[in-house]
């Protein structure tokens, strides 16, 4: 059975310039029903679902975002609050590893 979509991981986290956290969450995939998290590679027109990859383990995400600078879809505890971002984005003012 798919995570739901809501499934935070606070392993880590970006600090939105409106002081919330923020924290990689599992979407589920409509034609796999499977829940992963999804990142992007700098400049590929990341926020479309075909040009973003997905993965299971938060470990593989955490390397992507900060070993190779790619975006990661967060959001916070209010799910309205919820997009792809980068580390070094212009509304982040701080993540987990700063």
């Amino acid at each position: 059975m798919a995570a739901p979509t809501n499934d935070l991981d606070t392993r880590f986290w970006f600090q939105h310039s409106n002081g919330q956290r923020l924290y990689p969450y599992r979407l589920v995939n409509r034609n796999t029903g499977k829940a992963t998290f999804r990142v992007a590679k700098p400049g590929t027109g990341a926020n479309r679902k075909e040009n973003q990859i997905e993965l299971d383990d938060v470990e593989d995400v955490y390397r992507h975002v900060f070993g190779h600078g790619w975006s990661v879809r967060l959001r916070g505890h209010d799910p309205k609050l919820n997009g792809l971002y980068n580390a070094k984005g212009y509304s982040i003012v701080r993540t987990s590893e700063s």
